[in-house]
């Protein structure tokens, strides 16, 4: 059994405390860490990062001692503003409050190519797309998806717009398998044998804009293309929200700042993997740039001319609506599910398009009938994977 080191005792406590202090305080002890492995084995690849953040922490420095002083956010606005999001990127320290963060710049220029498109044609994105071990190369690996990506997105509508960034986030040999096929992984993944080997996940967040398909469609496309466990989520847009400072959060535009956010989640039970996880995570990620983690496909509406179409934007609301029925069916008595069809908006479907006049001549017949079709739909296996408007596009014609 080999004799610990002070030095390995110090790193080791060091490694133990991170996540229990704070951001501020875990970046600190990120660069500590790092700076006693640079110490010991004068690795040039953790030279030159502690080089960059030095040459970083003193830019941002300096900009705080020249920045005007900031007025305190008033709490209620005629015009509010932003948050601004002051989130710790990377290794660098945190707590620098001079100047708009890059996350923020990111997501409000990824936020004005979606501009014009409804919130229910928006639909947040996450995908699973490849293991990287931790001396690998996230450039390479960011070049080696994109192509699968867009032989993907090529299938949305035309006038679909997307945009997003690539992230990293450790993850253990068997929780990687747990999520990507056995012909995906790489070849030194040992799930088995070896399941506490850490392994870099890439994945990508971003927005995809379509003018005509449902949630249920666009997880559809993509969830083909990338199969696996809980590979893929596709989720609806949160809507904004003004925070007790008077400042707008959340939206798309929320979503698209945390994409940006160059984060280092480090959450694992021993400190043998954490110390590892912070110098693997540190080297990988020198190997891309911001320019390298981001992903667009797709023009704006202003340059397509592409006109959404109000009626299918209620359509979707309808739609998006029913899948929270469809999915607590069985938790809702019959009095609820009455009460969520009545304000879906089902009623300006079934009074306006000529197929439902055949299931009765007034909104109230049309309306039981088409809570029978919603039962018929929440309650059959089949149907898991088809929305509700084309579920029922058979029966009605």
């Amino acid at each position: 059994m080999t004799r610990p080191t002070l030095r390995g005792m110090r790193d080791n406590i060091t490694a133990t405390s991170i996540g229990k202090e704070g951001l501020a305080e875990d970046q600190r002890k990120k660069r500590n860490l790092l700076q006693s492995e640079f110490d010991a084995t004068s690795d040039p690849r953790i030279g030159m990062i502690l080089s960059r953040q030095d040459k970083l922490i003193s830019l941002q420095k300096t900009a705080k001692q020249c920045a005007t002083r900031r007025r305190k956010p008033r709490k209620a606005s005629d015009h509010p503003r932003r948050r601004d999001f002051k989130t710790p990127e990377g290794f660098n320290e945190c707590g620098i409050d001079a100047g708009r963060s890059y996350a923020s710049r990111a997501g409000e220029r990824m936020e004005k190519k979606q501009s014009g498109f409804p919130d229910e044609t928006r639909h947040a994105v996450t995908i699973m797309l490849l293991a990287v071990s931790l001396d690998g190369n996230a450039k390479l690996s960011t070049d080696i998806c994109r192509p699968r990506m867009r032989a993907c997105f090529i299938n949305f509508t035309f006038g679909a717009q997307i945009e997003g960034n690539f992230q990293f986030v450790l993850k253990t040999a068997a929780e990687v398998a747990a999520i990507l096929p056995a012909s995906e992984l790489p070849p030194n993944l040992d799930a088995i044998n070896r399941p506490d080997d850490l392994f870099a996940l890439l994945h990508w967040h971003g927005i995809v804009a379509d003018p005509h398909l449902t949630k249920r469609k666009v997880r559809k496309i993509i969830s083909d293309a990338f199969v696996g466990n809980r590979r893929v989520c596709v989720r609806k847009i949160q809507p904004e929200r003004i925070n007790a400072h008077g400042q707008i959060t959340h939206g798309g535009q929320g979503y698209f700042e945390y994409s940006a956010l160059q984060k280092t989640e480090i959450k694992f039970n021993t400190y043998q993997q954490t110390k590892a996880a912070i110098l693997g995570y540190a080297i990988l990620d020198s190997t891309w740039t911001k320019k390298n983690r981001q992903f667009s496909m797709g023009k704006p509406l202003a340059i397509t001319g592409v006109k959404i179409d109000p009626s299918r934007v209620i359509e979707l609301q309808v739609m998006e609506r029913l899948d929270f029925v469809k999915k607590y069916w069985d938790k809702l008595s019959y009095g609820e599910q009455f009460i969520h069809l009545w304000f879906s908006g089902m009623i300006n479907i079934i009074g306006k398009p000529q197929v439902w006049l055949k299931h009765g001549s007034c909104i109230r017949e049309r309306f039981f009938q088409a809570l029978g079709y919603i039962k018929n739909w929440s309650t059959d296996n089949t149907a898991q994977d088809i929305d509700f408007l084309d579920y029922v596009e058979i029966p009605l014609e």
